[in-house]
C-alpha cells in the first residue's frame, strides 16, 4: 500500500514533475535494445511521454554543445539503440520517426555483414534449444558453473547467468569457450540467427541512415574491450569496424558505444583508441543523467527496455531509479 501511495503521488500529484526539475539543466541519453511487435503500444506511450515533457535532440547537437560551451535546450534527450537488431527497423524505427524523435543505432559491424550472430545470442539459442537438463560449464580455471535447464524459466535465468559470467573472464577465454559451445550443448547452430535476433542489413542501415537515424559503431564483434585484447584485435574492433561501416554506408561515423558499457569494461587505453580513432562522442551503460561538462567520451545513459513496465520507464526518464 505504501508503495502504491508513493507511485500515486509520483504519477498524480507532481512527484514526476519535481524529480524532472532537478535534471532541467542536464541532458539524458536513453538506452534501447531490442523491440517486438507486442511492446510497440508501450514504446508509443513512453514516446508521447518523452514528446509532452522533454526536449529530444540529436546526439551530433548534444555532442556539439559540450565541445563548445553552447547551451542545450531544458530538459534535452537523446535515444540510442544497441547492437543493430533487425527488430528495430520493424517494431522500433517507426514509433520513434513518427514522433519526430531522433535516434542514434549504434551497429556490430561483423554482425551487420552476416558474418557472426551476437555472442550473448548464441548462449541464449544453446540453453534454449539444449536437449539436457543440466550442464556443468567450465569456462577457464577459475569460472565454474552448473546450470538447471528444467524449465523455460530456468532456461532463460541461467542463459543470462552464462553471459554474464563470460563478460568477465578473457577475451580469449570467451572465444575458446563459444567455439565449443555446441559440443557442450548438443545443439547445432544455424549460419544465421533466429527472424527475432537476425540483423539490419547494410542496406537497411542506409535507409534508415536517410530517414534521419544517425548510425554509430558498436565494435566488429561485441567483445568487452577491457578483457585482454592484443593491441591488433583492439584496433580492428575499434578502427577497423569503424572505417568498414563507413565504407558500407558511404559516409562518416562519429559515436561509438562501448560493449557492455560498464566502469570495469571501460579503461584509459580503450577511451584513447576511442579519440584516436576519429570519434567524437562515446556512451557507457553508466546510469544517469549528464551535466553540460560530461567528458564526451562517458556519456551516461538511462537503460530502458521497449518492454519495460510504463510507469517504471517514466519514473527513469525523470530520475528516479538511478
Amino acid at each position: 500500500m505504501l508503495k502504491q501511495a508513493a507511485r500515486f503521488a509520483l504519477h498524480k500529484m507532481g512527484g514526476l514533475h519535481i524529480l524532472r526539475l532537478r535534471n532541467l539543466n542536464k541532458f539524458g541519453v536513453t538506452a534501447f535494445h531490442s523491440f517486438s511487435k507486442a511492446s510497440q503500444p508501450n514504446v508509443e506511450a513512453l514516446c508521447r511521454y518523452i514528446a509532452r515533457h522533454f526536449e529530444p535532440v540529436s546526439l551530433s547537437t548534444i555532442v556539439n554543445s559540450v565541445e563548445s560551451g553552447a547551451a542545450l535546450p531544458k530538459n534535452a534527450i537523446h535515444v540510442t539503440i544497441d547492437d543493430g537488431y533487425r527488430n528495430f527497423l520493424l517494431y522500433g524505427h517507426p514509433v520513434f520517426h513518427r514522433h519526430r524523435i531522433p535516434t542514434t543505432l549504434y551497429a556490430v559491424t561483423g554482425f551487420a555483414a552476416g558474418r557472426i550472430w551476437l555472442w550473448p545470442d548464441h548462449i541464449a539459442y544453446g540453453i534454449a534449444n539444449s536437449p539436457l537438463k543440466f550442464l556443468e560449464v567450465k569456462i577457464d580455471e577459475k569460472t565454474n558453473l552448473e546450470l538447471s535447464l528444467n524449465t523455460q524459466e530456468e532456461r532463460t535465468a541461467e542463459a543470462l547467468r552464462l553471459s554474464m559470467a563470460l563478460t568477465q573472464v578473457t577475451n580469449a577465454a570467451r572465444l575458446t569457450f563459444i567455439l565449443g559451445f555446441g559440443a557442450l550443448t548438443q545443439v547445432e547452430f544455424p549460419e544465421q540467427p533466429p527472424a527475432d535476433r537476425a540483423a539490419m542489413s547494410w542496406e537497411e542501415l542506409r535507409a534508415v541512415s536517410a530517414e534521419g537515424v544517425e548510425i554509430g559503431c558498436h565494435t566488429e564483434t561485441h567483445p568487452i574491450l577491457s578483457r585482454q585484447l592484443t593491441a591488433a584485435q583492439l584496433a580492428q574492433e575499434i578502427n577497423g569496424a569503424k572505417q568498414e561501416m563507413e565504407e558500407r554506408l558511404g559516409s562518416s561515423v562519429f559515436h561509438f558505444c562501448y560493449p557492455n558499457g560498464l566502469g570495469q569494461d571501460i579503461n584509459e587505453t580503450i577511451t584513447q583508441s576511442v579519440r584516436t580513432a576519429g570519434f567524437r562522442s562515446a556512451v557507457t551503460c553508466s546510469q544517469g543523467f549528464n551535466s553540460p561538462e560530461i567528458d564526451r567520451f562517458y556519456i551516461k545513459r538511462i537503460l530502458l527496455d521497449s518492454a519495460l513496465d510504463y510507469q517504471y520507464g517514466v519514473e527513469l526518464l525523470s530520475g528516479l531509479h538511478m
